[in-house]
């Protein structure tokens, strides 16, 4: 999930990504959050938008299957909380990757930087992305407004 943290400021686009999952098995929607917890108003506000959208998509779509889900609850999962405000799509990320449901992955300032390693070499060496005209000065600009940012 991206929730913007200024929704009401056209010109500020900060966000915050955490993650919802749809546990079957253990019929519950889990939320993991590297910053704020289930005591965060905008947090649950949020998620349970997304949620209750969800369940009522899910039955409209699959009113006949044998799994429903409008019962599920939400737990929101207790998480090693990041050390800044910049990082969060990289603990998103390896939620995604890593959650099984029992042990949440421990993501570390190391490897934050590790993860912004390697997806900008996989950004930058990705073919599609090389093919597309302007992709050179659109990495150049994005490099700039960043330089200038934070001078």
């Amino acid at each position: 999930m991206f929730q913007e943290l200024a929704p009401h400021d056209p010109h500020d686009k900060c966000g915050h990504h955490y993650v919802i999952c749809l546990d079957l098995k253990n019929q519950r929607f889990e939320v993991l959050d590297s910053i704020r917890s289930e005591a965060d108003a905008d947090l649950t506000t949020h998620a349970e938008f997304f949620i209750n959208n969800l369940k009522e998509t899910w039955n409209r779509h699959y009113e006949h299957s044998k799994v429903q889900i409008r019962h599920f609850p939400t737990e929101y999962v207790a998480t090693v909380k990041q050390g800044n405000t910049t990082d969060c799509v990289f603990h998103a990320l390896e939620y995604f990757a890593m959650w099984e449901g029992r042990l949440v992955p421990a993501v570390t300032a190391a490897m934050v930087v590790e993860l912004q390693k390697i997806y900008t070499w996989n950004w930058l060496t990705n073919e599609d992305f090389n093919k597309r005209s302007g992709a050179r000065e659109f990495v150049e600009e994005a490099v700039k407004k960043v330089i200038k940012k934070y001078k």
